[in-house]
């Protein structure tokens, strides 16, 4: 008989669990959507799904490790992810729980017709530092500001950047979603001569960490220390809070990777993202 996965509280006693306390590092996102209007929290009382509102194909899984040989249980979480009908899901594990799991989902979800579109692992980095991160040093004609969602020349400003991007982030068919998305959080661009040509989003907070959730900077414009002016200062942001840089990115993005090093930051663990997408 399948497990039964039944929706819960943000204050389940599930999220006392040692293994979940160690892992709510790396799990930044279902800490942060513990308390978030717009999250589903399901457990079978050994495992956590959050699924994040109604728009989003965000999932977040967290398992105990030792599910990686549990095949039965890894079956259930396949059918209750399959049966929520989310068409372009993106499902973030535990990297050694992910190849199990990805066959698994494959196999669970053949009769509707979904495929894996792209799996890749994140890295998660910290930073745990216990000096004062440097501040950045702005040229002249340059300005960091924080956007105002509701200003009409800041929102300008944002699509703008992100017209020009689209297509390497592959956010064509969800631009305004992402846009909104990105608004919704704390958004400060770094404007030069009155155009923004590079940017740091910070959001996802828990009581300890918060996430920077993206550094951008535009193409023509890269290679100049823009990228690394914006992690200077979302880092001392964070920790004008009291709390803990983190960041998830792609083990793959060098520029990335290289970017994190040089301001600090240190892999901590690994997670796996699955992008499923209904081929109906």
């Amino acid at each position: 008989m399948a497990t039964k996965f039944e929706q819960i509280a943000g204050n389940d006693e599930i999220f006392n669990n040692k293994e979940y306390q160690t892992d709510a590092i790396i799990f930044n996102s279902i800490e942060s959507a513990r308390t978030a209007p717009n999250c589903k929290i399901f457990s079978d009382h050994k495992n956590v799904i959050i699924l994040f509102s109604n728009n989003s194909p965000r999932i977040w899984l967290w398992t105990s490790g030792t599910i990686k040989d549990d095949t039965n249980k890894l079956i259930d979480i396949c059918r209750f992810l399959r049966d929520s009908n989310i068409p372009k899901a993106e499902i973030y594990l535990k990297e050694e729980v992910s190849t199990t799991f990805s066959d698994l989902y494959a196999l669970t979800t053949l009769e509707i017709n979904y495929s894996v579109k792209d799996e890749f692992s994140l890295a998660v980095y910290i930073y745990n530092k216990k000096d004062e991160a440097a501040l950045p040093v702005l040229d002249e004609g340059e300005e960091i500001i924080h956007i105002d969602k509701n200003n009409e020349a800041h929102r300008k400003l944002v699509v703008d950047f992100y017209e020009q991007l689209k297509e390497e982030f592959r956010w064509t068919d969800k631009f305004e979603r992402k846009v909104n998305e990105y608004l919704d959080m704390d958004f400060y661009a770094l404007v030069k001569d009155g155009r923004m040509v590079a940017n740091a989003v910070i959001g996802g907070k828990t009581e300890q960490y918060l996430r920077i959730k993206s550094v951008a900077v535009l193409k023509d414009e890269r290679r100049k220390g823009f990228g690394f002016k914006m992690c200077l200062f979302a880092l001392n942001k964070i920790r004008e809070k009291g709390l803990t840089p983190i960041l998830y990115t792609h083990v793959g993005n060098k520029s990335a990777v290289a970017l994190w090093g040089k301001s600090g930051f240190s892999v901590k663990d690994k997670l796996y993202l699955l992008k499923i997408e209904n081929n109906d």
